[in-house]
């Protein structure tokens, strides 16, 4: 047996650490360690993946720890006094949870660059931890005074049973070997044990080389760092040969026995891996439990619903279909689960928070619908309920919900079940292929073309799937370094950030379980992500933010429209023609999920008349189902076309016009011709759609034997299992798509009958994605909807309707900030509009750049922006009046400077003071008078260089966005996407209009040139170098309409590819429209 490794990093040390979980654990057992601890920087992002691989490694015990950023002061906020490391180690299950308040706390309430904590902090814990000095980072490192390192370490001593100083083994490093030397001394001052690490980022010596690459990406550094020498998992033999000769044979002994001793301290410690608990719902008072609640629900629904109207034979079908699902809900113990949702989605309803009809396959149940968590009545659109709850494939019930604003609902659920027992997901993101070929390029100093081009074929999964897709560069010598270490990083931890839709709510804490992060907007953060947060113990609650949802409720609050006019149980609503007629034109920019022009050509082509056909749409456009797609058009087209295997067949696709395009049809057809039950059924559905192709024959073969079995054919039989095995993967979830329908249906429909209200909020929706709105407005005029520039007397905030006609809002007004707009609706508001601009002035009190922005938007109204401005500057201009001076200078300075010669004003012998003074007053006002009147035209000048240059484009330069003016690049919009869709480094297209150019040299002294283009997205700032500054010079002109082909360097910048003028790219458009290429 040999020591315990105390202090290692893995990749989950984001960017730092290299190993992963496996590279560890393998090497631990190679090398024969006795105990492996894993101590992330300031996180436990890593622990349940160690723990989930323990029991293959059953010789090493597993321990966890954490790398905390120790301060003096949480609340101090020194950037040249961050934080110092400080190790500590959980002995048992209360250290666990131990560690878990403390990285919870150091986040919340200690974040500043990192999560920091006090020994203060702690102390209460201080029993079940074992603690540590840790590296060349630590307090006593870097404390010079050795009397106040006495005073630290008795510190920690005081407060901490287990403390140890710590020694690493690190060769050719003089200050690790100082310091060393400093521990040792510390330790026999102090009576303190020490122990030996290593403050492993990598598994192996090896791997520190490309341990090294990954940090000098994250770094974005020129040269790899050496601060990381001999950071790896090393034997006991290799600490003796660095630290033998450093502190002696016996010292690295009793510091690697004293490790064994910790990990013999510390007991088993496991995960918290369990099955889900439900938290405990707060029942209203008068019922007992959960079961006897959700009832009562269902018995209220029940009216709400209005199946009390229906006739006997069909409420008899409904009350069976409720009893079956309720029966089974109640009997996994889901009850209280269904009362969570309806309860936090009945909040969302009557709390202004518009909610989807529905999401994923709960729309497939009853007790749902009737409870009023989904709006679609599943036995209505053939909707099938085991597709949501199987009995017979036990699992937690997915009811992902919709909203509109997702963070209402999650503050919320904290109000409802408390500030610590509510959390939402951390996601990792992992280094892709691509990623990894574009960094490691970047830092060996290939071209960004070259690898730009080299990774378009690098988009397999893993590393070695593209390198076997792409031969020839497999093969080329040259590539040979950068596909090494791009393959070793590619896989890899890179960032983390936050569940798109994850919730967890919990009995008890969260650090119970795990600990927490801080999200960006202050979000509590659970440290293990979807893959194993239930595996804990968690149940997930599926909450997304859809921002078309925020388009339907401002489109119904601005206009008043009810909730009942666009509800799916409307039949006024799901059968209007209007909104049918407006989808079948493919007038759908801003219409839910069918704004592509891939979409649009669909819906032309295939003219839905109702909402069935709605959801094949949704359903059908995906690469996997394109060969349906065009079956499903043309048996639409022509129904007498359409043919069954089989007249069983005919109930189960006559809806589709005889294609199969739902996983709902897939279980019937398996229902009635296997002679399963649903969950059977459904049970097939899952094994085919993984996609194992063992799998798949084996349940073809089941599938085909239970058909022949329940009477038919083995023809037939062949038929349809061969036929579900090749299709059955590729299906889609019929509840899904009929929900999504709804909402496209709702956003057309309000598109169609309240046009312009539509239109507000659609520009509110997009408000800081100016090529969006440009976008927008060009449809909304073709809807005669009529857009009017900002005006102070009658604008809000955002976009608003007046009169019938949309008029920008202050927020969308450059240079004019949050805090103005407010002054100045609060200012009209209470003491009315502003009669004129004097008084608007005086009100308001803006500055002489506010004013400008206002006048330049059209928010200030005149007939002449530039020469209202003029008059503004003059009116600024404080004119100085000439104060008569009552002395005289030299009789020398009177003659030399002013002409005045003093004996032509003598009297008698004196000389004429009095008058003297007066001609000296009068000669000084002129010269007074001429250099103000410079100094005003100076003034004017400045003011007109500065302000009004390009008059054309002063709306665009404060809203930019084309409002009065026409928008020149109409035509672009219908080919181009939005600039903002782009990510940074994507080869993108923009048009525009150049309008300040700034050249300048770089440092071999080769002029390149700054540009900004008038965009329809926008003001977009161009860096132009210099071999394309010399290949276009003569399309880079001031007022020169443009098409640039370039890279995304960022929210509003672009690096120049290549220019053309934007009439010869439309006729290039036009030549190249059958291969698709935009330039």
């Amino acid at each position: 047996m040999s020591y315990s490794s105390l202090h290692n990093h893995s990749m989950y040390s984001l960017l730092d650490g290299y190993a992963t979980c496996e590279e560890y654990l393998q090497r631990a057992k190679k090398i024969n360690l006795h105990a492996f601890c894993i101590t992330e920087h300031g996180n436990a992002y890593s622990w349940c993946y160690f723990d989930k691989l323990k029991k293959d490694y059953p010789e090493v015990k597993m321990l966890y720890g954490v790398e905390f950023y120790e301060c003096f002061d949480r609340n101090e906020k020194n950037k040249d006094s961050k934080y110092f490391h400080l190790l500590a180690i959980c002995m048992n299950e209360r250290g666990r949870i131990a560690l878990n308040e403390l990285i919870t706390l150091s986040e919340l309430h200690g974040k500043y660059y990192r999560p920091r904590i006090t020994i203060q902090d702690m102390k209460p814990y201080a029993n079940d931890l074992i603690v540590s000095s840790a590296c060349l980072a630590s307090k006593l490192s870097r404390e010079q005074d050795y009397n106040k390192c006495l005073e630290y370490v008795y510190e920690y001593k005081s407060i901490f049973p287990h403390f140890y100083l710590e020694l690493q083994a690190h060769g050719n490093n003089q200050d690790q070997e100082e310091y060393n030397k400093k521990i040792l001394q510390l330790a026999k001052d102090t009576n303190t044990k020490w122990i030996i690490t290593t403050d492993s980022h990598a598994a192996t010596k090896e791997d520190l080389y490309y341990q090294g690459r990954l940090v000098q990406i994250a770094h974005d550094s020129e040269t790899m760092s050496e601060s990381y020498n001999d950071c790896y998992l090393m034997s006991e033999e290799e600490i003796h040969n660095i630290l033998d000769e450093q502190i002696g044979v016996e010292a690295v002994n009793i510091g690697l026995a004293n490790t064994n001793e910790i990990a013999d301290l510390c007991d088993i410690v496991n995960m918290p891996f369990q099955s889900p608990k439900l938290p405990t719902f707060p029942l209203p008072d008068g019922f007992k439990d959960n079961y006897e609640y959700l009832q009562h629900l269902i018995k209220e629904g029940w009216k709400k619903r209005k199946f009390n109207e229906f006739d006997l034979d069909k409420q008899k079908k409904y009350h069976e279909r409720i009893d079956y699902e309720l029966s089974i809900i109640h009997q996994m113990g889901f009850d209280g689960y269904f009362l969570i949702v309806a309860d936090f989605i009945q909040w969302c309803k009557q709390n202004g928070n518009k909610v989807g009809a529905g999401r994923g396959s709960c729309a497939g149940s009853l007790v749902c619908y009737t409870i009023e968590i989904t709006d679609l009545d599943p036995i209505k659109y053939g909707l099938i309920f085991e597709r949501f709850l199987n009995p017979e494939r036990v699992s937690m019930p997915d009811t992902d919900t919709d909203v509109y604003d997702r963070g209402m609902v999650i503050n919320y659920l904290i109000d409802r079940y408390g500030e610590d027992r509510v959390c939402q997901i951390i996601n990792f993101s992992f280094i892709t292929p691509v990623v990894a070929l574009k960094d490691v390029g970047k830092v060996l100093g290939f071209p960004y073309k070259e690898m730009d081009k080299l990774s378009k074929g690098f988009i397999y999964p893993t590393f070695k799937e593209c390198l076997d897709n792409n031969q020839e560069a497999a093969d080329n010598p040259k590539y040979s370094e950068l596909f090494d270490i791009a393959s070793h990083l590619s896989g890899r931890v890179k960032t983390t950030s936050i569940h798109a839709g994850g919730v967890g709510i919990v009995d008890g804490k969260i650090t119970n379980f795990m600990p927490m992060k801080l999200g960006p907007e202050g979000e509590h953060v659970i440290q293990v992500d979807k893959r194993i947060v239930e595996e804990v113990g968690i149940i997930k609650y599926d909450i997304l933010g859809v921002a078309s949802l925020g388009l339907v409720q401002e489109t119904q609050n601005d206009a008043g429209v009810s909730d009942w006019k666009i509800n799916i149980n409307n039949e006024s609503f799901e059968h209007d023609n209007a909104s049918y007629v407006l989808l079948s034109r493919a007038l759908t920019n801003g219409v839910f999920q069918v704004e592509s022009a891939g979409m649009k050509d669909l819906l032309l082509r295939l003219q839905p008349k109702d909402l069935s056909q709605i959801s094949a749409v949704l359903a059908l456009y995906r690469p996997d189902s394109m060969g349906a797609l065009e079956e499903y058009i043309e048996c639409s087209k022509h129904p007498e076309k359409v043919t069954y295997i089989h007249p069983d067949m005919e109930p189960i696709l006559q809806e589709t016009f005889g294609c199969m395009i739902y996983q709902e049809q897939l279980l019937d057809i398996v229902r009635k011709f296997g002679g399963r039950s649903y969950g059977g059924a459904d049970l097939f559905r899952k094994a085919i759609g993984k996609k194992n192709v063992e799998l798949v024959k084996q349940e073809s073969a089941k599938l085909y034997q239970e058909i022949i079995n329940n009477g038919y054919s083995k023809e037939l039989a062949k038929q349809i299992s061969d036929d579900l095995s090749t299709k059955g993967g590729y299906l889609f979830n019929k509840s899904h798509s009929y929900s999504y329908a709804v909402l496209c249906l709702q956003t057309a429909y309000l598109k169609e009958h309240y046009t312009t209200y539509f239109f507000n909020a659609l520009f509110n929706m997009n408000k800081n994605k100016p090529g969006m709105i440009n976008k927008h407005i060009l449809d909304a005029r073709q809807f005669g909807v009529e857009i009017m520039p900002p005006n102070i007397n009658k604008s809000k905030m955002n976009f608003s309707v007046v009169n019938n006609k949309i008029l920008f809002g202050y927020s969308a007004i450059s240079g004019i900030g949050e805090t103005l707009a407010e002054v100045i609706i609060n200012e009209r508001n209470t003491n009315g509009k502003f009669t004129d601009f004097n008084n608007f002035i005086e009100r308001v009190q803006p500055t002489k750049a506010q004013v400008i922005s206002l006048v330049k938007s059209g928010a200030i109204p005149t007939k002449n922006k530039k020469q209202f401005l003029i008059k503004y500057f003059k009116s600024q201009y404080e004119e100085k009046e000439y104060k008569p001076v009552s002395s005289l200078p030299t009789k020398m300075q009177l003659l030399t400077n002013w002409d005045i010669d003093t004996s032509e004003y003598m009297i008698g012998r004196k000389v004429d003071k009095e008058r003297v003074l007066t001609i000296y007053n009068d000669k000084r006002k002129v010269q007074f008078e001429a250099e103000q009147k410079n100094k005003y035209q100076k003034y004017i000048d400045d003011c007109t260089d500065k302000y009004l240059k390009d008059e054309p484009f002063w709306e665009f330069e404060t809203l930019q966005i084309f409002v009065s003016d026409e928008n020149p690049f109409t035509e672009a919009y219908k080919i181009l996407n939005d600039f903002s869709t782009y990510d940074a480094g994507d080869k993108c297209v923009i048009v525009g209009i150049i309008s300040k150019i700034q050249k300048k040299k770089t440092k071999k002294g080769q002029q390149f040139a700054f540009a900004n283009v008038y965009s329809g997205d926008g003001i977009i700032e161009v860096t132009i170098w210099p071999d394309a500054l010399q290949k276009f010079q003569n399309l880079i002109v001031k007022g020169q309409q443009v098409a640039i082909l370039g890279k995304k360097d960022g929210d509003d910048k672009m690096i120049v590819d290549k220019i053309k003028s934007y009439n010869q790219w439309l006729v290039d458009i036009e030549r190249k429209k059958r291969r698709k290429v935009h330039y």
